[in-house]
Parts: C-alpha cells; sequence; structure tokens
C-alpha cells in the first residue's frame, strides 16, 4: 500500500494516474491508426497479387490514390468518431468552431502558413544530413518522378481530405482529450504524434512543425478552422508543385524558386501581421499551465511513458527506421 504525506500529495497521485489512464487510451487509438493503415496497405497488395493484377495495381497511381484517401477516412475519421462514441465524449468540447472574424483568420492564416512552409527547411536538412552518408529518402510520396497524376483526384485525396480528416483526429481527439490535463501539454503531444504516424525521418521534422502551428493556433482560437484553412493550404502548395512538374509545365528548379518566393513574400507579411498581434493582443504567444499541482515536466514524462504512448513511438521510429535502410 502506498502512502502519503499529505492531501495534497494524494491528489498529485491521482491526477498522474488519470493522465495516464487517458494517455494509455489515446495509445490504442494511435496504434489502431497505424496497425489499421498497414494492414489495409499490405492487405490490397496481397489481394492484387492473387487476383494476377499486381502489376498493374503497382503502377497505377489512381488506384493508390483512391486506396490512400479510403484508408485516411477510416483512420482518421471514422475510428475517432467509434472511439468518441465508446466513451461517450462530447464532439462539441473536442471539436470547436469558435466565431472568429474575417480579418483575425486571415492574419493567423498568413502567419500560421509562413511558419508551416518553413518547416520544409528542417526537412531538407535532415535530407542533406542523411545524404552524407550516401542515404536517401524520399518522404514516402505517392508520386514517384515522372508519373503523372489524375489531378482533380490528387488535390482531393492529398490536399482537401487529410486536411479534415487529419485535423479530427490529432487536433480534435487526442488534442482534446489532454486539453484538460495542461494545453501545452496537448499541443506537444499531439503534434509529436502526429509527426511520428507519417513513419518517415524526412517528414517527422516538417510534420512536427506543421503540428505545433495547428495546434498552437486552434488553442489559441479555439477552433478547429484555421488549422483545417492552413493545412488545406499547405497540402495544396505541394499538390501544386508535384502537379506542374509531372506535367512539365515548370522544372523542379523553377519550381523551387517559387516556392522560396512565397516563403519570402509570407515571411515579410507575417513580420507584420505578428508585430499588429502582439501589439493587439500581447498575450497571444503566452502559455501557463494548468493549476493541478503537478510540474509540467512531470505532466510530459507521465504521458510519455505510458506503455501504450511509449511502444506507439518505439513502433514508428522502428517503422522509419526501416523505410530509411528498407
Amino acid at each position: 500500500m502506498q502512502y502519503f504525506s499529505d492531501h495534497q500529495e494524494y491528489q498529485a497521485f491521482l491526477y498522474r494516474k488519470d493522465l495516464r489512464r487517458e494517455a494509455n487510451r489515446l495509445g490504442v487509438l494511435l496504434l489502431l491508426f497505424f496497425g489499421v493503415q498497414m494492414g489495409l496497405a499490405w492487405g490490397a497488395l496481397g489481394f492484387s497479387q492473387t487476383l494476377g493484377i499486381k502489376k498493374y495495381y503497382q503502377g497505377s497511381v489512381t488506384l493508390q490514390l483512391l486506396l490512400s484517401g479510403a484508408i485516411s477516412a477510416l483512420c482518421f475519421f471514422f475510428f475517432p468518431a467509434v472511439y468518441c462514441l465508446i466513451r461517450r465524449m462530447r464532439f462539441a468540447r473536442l471539436f470547436t468552431f469558435a466565431h472568429i472574424g474575417s480579418s483575425a483568420l486571415m492574419t493567423l492564416c498568413v502567419i500560421g502558413l509562413t511558419f508551416t512552409l518553413m518547416g520544409n527547411y528542417a526537412s531538407k536538412m535532415v535530407t542533406g544530413v542523411f545524404a552524407l552518408f550516401g542515404v536517401t529518402n524520399s518522404g514516402g510520396q505517392i508520386i514517384e518522378s515522372g508519373v503523372r497524376p489524375p489531378i482533380f483526384l490528387y488535390y482531393l485525396v492529398v490536399a482537401l481530405l487529410p486536411a479534415f480528416v487529419e485535423e479530427f483526429a490529432f487536433r480534435g481527439v487526442v488534442m482534446g482529450s489532454l486539453r484538460k490535463y495542461s494545453d501545452a501539454l496537448a499541443i506537444v503531444v499531439s503534434s509529436a504524434a502526429f509527426a511520428l504516424m507519417h513513419g518517415n525521418f524526412v517528414q517527422m521534422p516538417f510534420t512536427f512543425c506543421c503540428g505545433l502551428v495547428f495546434a498552437f493556433i486552434a488553442v489559441k482560437t479555439n477552433s478547429l478552422l484555421p488549422s483545417i484553412i492552413i493545412h488545406f493550404v499547405n497540402n495544396a502548395l505541394s499538390v501544386t508543385y508535384d502537379v506542374l512538374t509531372a506535367y512539365r509545365v515548370i522544372s523542379y528548379s523553377v519550381g523551387n524558386i517559387f516556392y522560396d518566393l512565397i516563403i519570402i513574400a509570407l515571411g515579410a507579411a507575417s513580420f507584420f501581421l505578428i508585430r499588429r498581434l502582439i501589439r493587439e493582443k500581447p498575450d497571444f504567444f503566452r502559455f501557463g499551465d494548468s493549476d493541478s499541482g503537478v510540474p509540467y515536466r512531470v505532466k510530459v514524462k507521465t504521458t510519455v511513458l505510458s506503455p501504450t504512448v511509449l511502444t506507439f513511438a518505439v513502433i514508428m521510429l522502428a517503422y522509419a527506421a526501416y523505410q530509411l535502410i528498407g
């Protein structure tokens, strides 16, 4: 039997116990995401081999896009929705859409998009480090060099669908479940889970940066609308780059120049918008932890070391390593 020196220590113990239980539940959900993704992807490959159309399936961008869209919708919308229903969680508390004025929405979208696009440089640095050791990693792209994707389907599956279902899962269920313990904790953990789920060392730095931006703005505005818009525009720019280069409208070098110019223009605009935002709302970029009596580092440790969360992290890092050397 465990003994406690005072009531406050006992309350802190109960708090950590409740946080660990919540984290373990979310860890199971994250493991389900990955398990279903892999199961369906490998199942489709095996099924195509059984039918004798494996070569056709692997060479069909349309089929791969359709399968990718179906898996995304199932993993990041259907399962999170069922998870909420089983636990009798209020959707209105997790999926908030507080009113935001058009001017404020535009400001946050420009600033958010700037920081998400800058996250690409983190991924480029990782790619450069790998290249020094003769290791190449594509980032798990569906579209390979020289392949021309069906444009509408590509935008739908790669740009629009993830903006809704991934925000629903990560900024809605994962982050929303942890906000009662700490907004800062919810932002960091949901962003880390979002990055790990991509299962690729090249994408992880970028998606972690994106997750931080999406989650921060969602918390500060109490609305998922800005994060959905930023997520979509970010994806759409990437898809546009892929389409224009795949159809040889522009070269890769010209595409990279335009991409850099967009970031420079957005960065300049964001500089003035951030100054105005700080002037109007001095506390916008500040965070306070909840009054639980439990230090923030203890909350992070309790969450990360929860058995199912730790298992998820280890599996995703191992999978990323397999992708790198496989």
